[in-house]
């Protein structure tokens, strides 16, 4: 056997291995017969004394709110755990997947997985081994009127959430948060690219209500609050979002009839 067969060979069998193991995760995940583990690790995306001080007063109070409401729809759906999701403080880190390509070529997103696959095969230095990492990438928002777009990914198990460092902020944070680790077990977004604006009827919390404007709440991964036709709102807290139908069996909960 030639050294060239036999890497192809060790290749072949470290994406058998990796497939596997995806399979697993996934199958798991959609039982929902314990609560996903997810960690999350502050960052200082300014490098700022301001982010700096805000990340070192965090406690694991400050995603109460996230926990809440994730147990409050998993009941409305009838799933049956008290608690979808146990959340667990990391200690602050400096390393960071690069950014992902916004709009970027199949080959740049590509590579953008390659290059966070091995960031998060080598990242866990700290013991906690969660089910899902999230990067709370804390910006100052005295420094930034907008911010990066945040992301997760489902074969991964990573998300990256852009969110601002302020207690004022905290539940906006949470919401954000909230969206991209679904996108780690399989939500996808319901709102328009281009427009930004939710797509109907999946991106609407009550779809069916008359007149459709305005909704009463966001769908969680819409993100906003559709006002009107051609214009929607950001949800700031978790009193204006909802986990909708579609939304809950992408992820494997128990589907509620409209």
């Amino acid at each position: 056997m030639s050294f060239k067969t036999l890497r192809i060979l060790i290749l072949l069998a470290i994406l058998l291995m990796v497939a596997h193991n995806q399979f697993i995760t996934r199958e798991r995940f959609a039982s929902w017969q314990a609560p996903v583990f997810v960690a999350i690790y502050p960052v200082n995306a300014d490098g700022s004394d301001e982010v700096k001080g805000y990340i070192q007063r965090l406690t694991d109070t400050e995603f109460e709110s996230l926990t809440r409401f994730a147990a409050r729809e998993a009941e409305r759906y009838g799933l049956d755990l008290r608690r979808p999701f146990y959340l667990e403080l990391g200690d602050p880190v400096t390393d960071s997947p690069p950014d992902p390509p916004v709009g970027g070529t199949f080959l740049q997103r590509a590579a953008w997985i390659f290059k966070a696959r091995w960031w998060r095969w080598r990242f866990d230095d700290q013991g906690l081994d969660p089910d899902i990492v999230v990067l709370a990438r804390y910006h100052d928002p005295e420094q930034h009127r907008r911010l990066p777009h945040s992301t997760g990914v489902e074969d991964l198990r990573i998300a990256i959430a852009n969110v601002f460092a302020t207690r004022e902020m905290r539940d906006a944070n949470n919401v954000v948060i909230l969206h991209e680790m679904l996108h780690t077990i399989g939500a996808t977004d319901k709102y328009d690219l281009a427009s930004g604006l939710p797509i109907y009827p999946q991106g609407f919390a009550d779809p069916d209500q008359v007149p459709r404007y305005p909704q009463p709440a966001a769908e969680l991964m819409a993100g906003r609050i559709p006002v009107s036709a051609t214009e929607a709102r950001q949800a700031v807290n978790f009193r204006q979002v909802v986990i909708g139908p579609d939304t809950a069996a992408e992820i494997g909960w128990p589907i509620l009839r409209r």
